[in-house]
């Protein structure tokens, strides 16, 4: 759960002061080597479709990105982060989890008003190089997962993380503006 719970503190610094995040997005665009990532301490290079390009992208839009209040922990959409993300393990190819039944995850929990969103990312060793990573979203020219980690209008959010035999690593983060838990409270401390 510690995992968990930085990743939702490194997701509300990311939101108090997008601007000064732009200094940790820069600080991973210094480790590239052509389009190779090389994270200090990491057992091996990343290799990445957009290299150096995209960092920057993702520098200029922090640099331009308003703050947005801070998320708090939903247990609701904590089980609904787990619940996908027992998914995503189970499969090799990203690709084939974008037609997913939200809604029958969701449906299993509570009900959500407002705006969802839900964002994936694989092989973040840490919650900062997951952040990161979803801000830059290599080879995704829609960059919609950035967006969502800024969306003011989400105000609750779950997150889940474990190990993937393809990518290492698998975490996923849902937000939404309000939910009701099936169960009752829905406050969540992680």
């Amino acid at each position: 759960m510690s995992f968990e719970r930085d990743l939702v503190r490194e997701l509300n610094n990311l939101r108090r002061d997008p601007k000064g995040y732009s200094s940790i997005v820069k600080k991973y665009k210094d480790y590239f080597e052509g389009n190779i990532l090389k994270i200090p301490g990491a057992q091996a290079g990343i290799k990445t479709e957009e290299g150096p390009a995209a960092y920057d992208e993702a520098i200029n839009f922090l640099n331009n990105a308003s703050p947005a209040d801070e998320m708090t922990p939903s247990k609701g959409l904590f089980y609904i982060a787990s619940d996908f993300l027992g998914m995503v393990q189970k499969e090799t190819d990203p690709n084939n989890l974008k037609n997913v039944d939200m809604d029958s995850i969701i449906s299993r929990h509570g009900n959500f008003t407002g705006n969802f969103s839900r964002s994936m990312e694989f092989g973040g060793a840490t919650p900062e190089q997951v952040i990161v990573n979803l801000l830059v979203s290599d080879g995704d020219k829609t960059r919609g997962q950035r967006d969502a980690l800024l969306n003011n209008n989400l105000k609750k959010v779950g997150v889940a993380s474990g190990k993937h035999e393809t990518y290492r690593t698998a975490s996923i983060i849902v937000g939404c503006t309000q939910f009701e838990n099936s169960s009752g409270n829905d406050d969540y401390s992680i």
